[in-house]
């Protein structure tokens, strides 16, 4: 077995499939979206599945929120970094693997791959090596919101407004720049600044500033 192989726990029998599944289009026509496309509907039903199976008295809504958050593109990015893919993936010169989402697309390429090769079964049988650790750190009781969600229903609660994000510096991955945002409240002078690879993750960074700032005045408030 090659060491992908053996981080993957897969052996292809046609290894032009394992090529073509690690090379991004910025490096050649022949490329991988196809596979990617494959692999991300496989990933999502296998997770559904999976989720459907461990939680027999969960809402749809809950599935729905835990299945989101396991084929994210921050848990697909960090799979394929835990399973060391970005020492395989083949891109254009001068393109990079941070700050976007190379990484976890190749890595829905390789279970499409990984599907073409060897059939449901194969496909199967990887995905739950990658992902059940994941699935079984799951309980009914965990909260998937992320910081911008959590912000907007505390504002709401709280003060009966919205909070506005404003990007100040757009990120530029080639000079490895992040992204800067702020977070702002209607009707007052609160702001805070902070920065990320995507302009998502800033975003959700300042509203968890914000949210913290908030909590601490209300609280001495009280």
């Amino acid at each position: 077995m090659s060491l992908l192989d053996t981080k993957i726990e897969y052996s292809f029998k046609n290894k032009d499939l394992l090529e073509l599944s690690l090379t991004h289009k910025s490096y050649s026509q022949q490329n991988n979206e196809r596979m990617e496309y494959l692999g991300d509907s496989l990933l999502n039903f296998v997770i559904a599945d999976s989720i459907f199976s461990k939680f027999t008295d969960l809402s749809e809504g809950k599935m729905t929120q835990f299945r989101a958050s396991l084929v994210s593109r921050e848990v697909l990015n960090e799979i394929a970094k835990e399973r060391g893919l970005e020492k395989f993936i083949k891109v254009g010169k001068g393109e990079i693997l941070e700050g976007n989402s190379i990484l976890g697309n190749t890595l829905e390429a390789l279970v499409g791959a990984i599907y073409l090769d060897g059939g449901f079964d194969d496909a199967l049988q990887v995905i739950n090596f990658l992902f059940l650790e994941r699935i079984n750190l799951l309980e009914t009781s965990t909260d998937l919101k992320d910081a911008k969600s959590k912000l907007q229903e505390y504002l709401q609660k709280t003060r009966g407004t919205l909070p506005v994000y404003h990007m100040l510096t757009e990120g530029d991955k080639k000079a490895n720049k992040k992204f800067t945002v702020s977070c702002d409240l209607n009707n007052s002078d609160l702001q805070v600044l902070a920065q990320g690879e995507t302009r998502k993750k800033a975003e959700i960074e300042a509203a968890q500033i914000m949210l913290e700032k908030l909590k601490e005045k209300d609280e001495q408030t009280d």
